[in-house]
């Protein structure tokens, strides 16, 4: 299904994968103050949601051939902070691939990096259709597809994992509000 956006005729799963990264990117760069459980919790079910928008992205070709501009080191090692500040709780364990066929060594992941990862790979097309640019939304579009197959994808479901853990599992943030002020 196609329909009207400001910059042209899309598919609707764009639309709806950019109002996700949209609401993604201003809960990560957001300095409202938050619980650590809340903000835990608001990720989880953000990032969730993010996943889903991105497995029904269209397959495009980019028009210009052309690597969005990328965010410095510097730029998103500021969000890593900015985000692991408002966690009770930052690294995990995981296991990079699980489907190798020996016993794989578990490694330390780490939840702000995750979502600065998952938020450096989704924020530059934001910027590409912002911008205007005719081809933007097929640049966009293929960026945030090949980056979630190559990238952003496995950091999402490895937050996922932590954040389901440190919102409801046994080592579960402390700052949990009962059940009924939650809202949800």
């Amino acid at each position: 299904m196609r329909s009207k956006c400001h910059y042209g005729v899309v598919d609707d799963s764009i639309n709806a994968f950019l109002a996700e990264a949209r609401r993604y990117c201003l809960l990560v760069e957001d300095s409202a103050p938050l619980s650590s459980w809340m903000f835990a919790w608001e990720c989880l079910s953000q990032v969730l949601r993010l996943y889903e928008m991105a497995l029904h992205l269209p397959e495009v070709e980019p028009e210009r051939g052309d690597l969005l501009p990328s965010i410095s080191h510097e730029t998103w090692q500021a969000l890593r902070d900015h985000v692991g500040r408002k966690l009770s709780r930052d690294y995990y364990w995981d296991i990079f691939e699980p489907l190798e066929k020996e016993k794989p060594e578990p490694v330390v992941g780490s939840i702000s990096d995750d979502l600065a990862d998952i938020w450096r790979d989704v924020k530059p097309g934001i910027a590409e259709i912002d911008a205007g640019r005719a081809t933007s939304p097929n640049e966009a579009v293929w960026h945030w597809r090949s980056s979630f197959e190559t990238h952003w994808g496995r950091h999402a479901a490895g937050a996922v994992v932590a954040l389901h853990s440190l919102c409801f599992g046994q080592f579960a943030d402390a700052s949990r509000p009962p059940a009924a002020s939650t809202g949800r």
